[in-house]
C-alpha cells in the first residue's frame, strides 16, 4: 500500500459528503442525484451528445446511462431526439428547465466555494490547485 493512503482515502471521503447533495437545500437539486446532475452537465456541453457519450463520460452502461437520461426526462429537464448527421443515433439535450436549474445549482455550490477558498491565502490557493491538479490528472491515468 502506498503511503498515506488512508488519509487520502478519508480527505477525498470528507471532501465528498461536505459538497455533496445532502447538505443543499432540497430544493436546490430539483430532485436530482449527482449522477443525474453530472449527466446533465455533460448533455449541455455538447450539441449532439449520445446515450453512448454520456455513458462513456460517466463510466456508466449505456443502460445505466439511459436510465438516468428516462430519470432526467420525467423531470422535464431533458429531452431525447434523432441526430441530424445520423438519423440512427439518439442525443440527449436540456431543456430550458434543465439549463436552469444546472445554472442554480452552479450558482449554490459557487457561492458555498467562494466561502471556503476566501478563507485561505492566496499562495496556498495556488499549492491547493495545483495539487488537486495533479491528483486528478493521476486518477486519469
Amino acid at each position: 500500500m502506498a503511503e498515506n493512503t488512508d488519509q487520502f482515502l478519508t480527505y477525498i471521503d470528507d471532501i465528498v459528503w461536505q459538497f455533496g447533495i445532502h447538505v443543499q437545500d432540497s430544493n436546490c437539486c430539483h430532485g436530482m442525484s449527482y449522477a443525474d446532475i453530472r449527466a446533465l452537465k455533460e448533455v449541455s456541453s455538447e450539441c449532439d451528445c449520445s446515450m453512448q457519450n454520456i455513458a462513456q463520460k460517466l463510466g456508466f452502461t449505456k443502460s445505466g446511462a439511459t436510465r438516468v437520461v428516462d430519470r432526467l426526462e420525467r423531470k422535464g429537464l431533458a429531452e431525447r431526439r434523432r441526430s441530424e448527421s445520423d438519423g440512427r443515433v439518439c442525443c440527449v439535450s436540456p431543456t430550458a428547465k434543465g439549463r436552469e436549474a444546472l445554472k442554480e445549482i452552479h450558482g449554490n455550490a459557487h457561492a458555498k466555494m467562494d466561502d471556503i477558498v476566501e478563507k485561505i491565502d492566496e499562495p496556498m490557493r495556488q499549492i491547493i490547485l495545483t495539487a488537486l491538479g495533479r491528483f486528478l490528472g493521476a486518477t486519469k491515468k
